[in-house]
Order: structure tokens, then C-alpha cells, then sequence
């Protein structure tokens, strides 16, 4: 496949892959190839916002590396295959199209190097199933309920706040409106989060006091509420914006 879809499946961030044809058989397990195909710099900013949206958040939070640094043309990971169906509410689902639902994502610390032609599925002798290479531990944000937010960072942001910097903001959507907000039948409210813990992609943590959270709805370029086209209707899109304190 193409970057960045490769390493957006088997960091997770897809859970299904929209193919044009479907196997006789569930082949289970499948390693993901990223081809040779180099990603401009600005592409993700060209994509609809209900993708580059997500692709931001895990930029931000360092489970992606910079989009023009993948790797390519090699096996970057490999994820199980647990179904398949014509229609899913997934953002990431196409029309027209047989979805391949994805489970359990892995991403090789060191990708393999595969020189792959094709765009389907094939066969390799460049792994072996009982033996499978070490993979990366992503971290996901949790928030407990007394209010800490632990938030994994990428090491541009974590550096920035260490040095000052008084803003943080996520961008939020279905998949993750529910651990940032609450919603009480009218609107959505920010969850009380008092303290942040900043993790940074080696492991290091920062506290910080968080001073004031405020849950904005975006907006377009006429100032008009941002949203994307879903199953069932509309989706209005927002980020939380953090206004940071002092270390603790």
C-alpha cells in the first residue's frame, strides 16, 4: 500500500480498508507493505477533514512520525483481518467498496525491507508467523476521574511546553469526544482535567497545572461551523484547547 495508509493501519488509526475486490478466503494475518510512493509534504492537509483530522491528533501525539519520514518499501507491520462487509459507519470506509475490518495493529520497530510490485495480497518468504519481529507500544490517552490527563506528545511539543508554552489543543471527533467531553442531551462539556501528564515518544513525563480547558467548535475559512457528511447525518468538528500552568 502506499504511505501513509500503511502506517495509519498498523498504528491503529484505521480500523477498516476499503478494497475494490475480496479474497476467497480471510487470510487472517496480513503484513502490511508500504510501496516506494514518496508523500509530499502538505498531502494529509489536502485530505478530507474527517481523515486529516486524525492523522493530526497522531501527529500531535507523536504515534505517527512526521508523514514525509515514513518508511517505504518495506513491511512496516501487520494486522489481523476479522471480516468483511459492503457497508460500515468508519469514517475511513468508501463507497462502493469491500471493507476488510482490522483488529489487532502492530508496527515493527524496524521496518523490513521489501521491494513489493504489487498492490494485493502476496505471499513472502521475508517473515514468518511463529517468529514475528518486535513491535512499537502505542500509547493511547486515558484521563482518570479526578481530573489527570495523560497524553502522549510528539518530541516538538513536548520540548515547547518544557519551555514555556502555555497552549496545547486536540482535535476532537466520534472517536474520541467521549474521554475528552461529556454530553448532557443539548451540548457537549469538557471533562474536568486538572492536571497534565506530557509523555514524551522516549518515555520521559512532565506534569503541568492545567489553568482553564475550553471545548471550541471549528470553523472554516468564512467562519461558518466546521463539519463532515456520516452515517445518519451530520458531525460538527471541535478541539479542546488546554491553557497550561505551572510544572508540578
Amino acid at each position: 500500500m502506499p504511505q501513509p495508509w500503511a502506517s495509519l493501519i498498523c498504528a491503529g488509526l484505521q480500523d477498516v480498508m476499503s478494497m475494490a475486490w475480496k479474497p476467497k478466503e480471510n487470510p487472517g494475518k496480513i503484513a502490511i507493505v508500504a510501496t516506494k510512493m514518496q508523500i509530499p509534504a502538505e498531502y494529509h492537509q489536502a485530505l478530507p477533514s474527517c481523515w486529516s483530522y486524525r492523522i493530526d491528533n497522531y501527529l500531535l501525539m507523536g504515534q505517527l512520525p512526521a508523514l514525509t519520514k515514513l518508511p517505504s518499501a518495506a513491511i512496516v507491520g501487520y494486522v489481523d483481518i476479522t471480516g468483511f462487509s459492503e457497508k460500515e459507519e468508519s469514517v475511513w470506509s468508501l463507497p462502493d467498496c469491500v471493507n476488510w475490518k482490522l483488529a489487532n495493529p502492530r508496527t515493527f520497530k524496524q521496518p523490513i525491507p521489501c521491494d513489493a510490485v504489487e498492490q494485493f495480497v502476496f505471499e513472502t518468504s521475508l517473515l514468518d508467523e511463529t517468529s514475528l519481529p518486535e513491535t512499537i507500544d502505542i500509547l493511547q490517552p486515558t484521563l482518570t476521574d479526578d481530573g489527570v490527563l495523560t497524553l502522549p506528545l510528539n518530541q516538538l511539543k513536548f520540548d515547547s511546553l518544557l519551555d514555556g508554552d502555555q497552549e496545547l489543543d486536540m482535535n476532537l471527533y466520534a472517536d474520541n469526544r467521549d474521554l475528552f467531553t461529556g454530553y448532557t442531551g443539548k451540548i457537549w462539556n469538557p471533562r474536568t482535567v486538572k492536571k497534565l501528564v506530557a509523555v514524551s515518544p522516549a518515555g520521559t513525563t512532565q506534569s503541568y497545572e492545567v489553568k482553564k480547558t475550553d471545548l471550541i467548535l471549528d470553523r472554516d475559512d468564512d467562519g461558518l461551523p466546521l463539519k463532515i457528511e456520516k452515517v445518519g447525518g451530520w458531525e460538527y468538528l471541535y478541539y479542546m484547547l488546554y491553557t497550561i500552568g505551572d510544572k508540578i
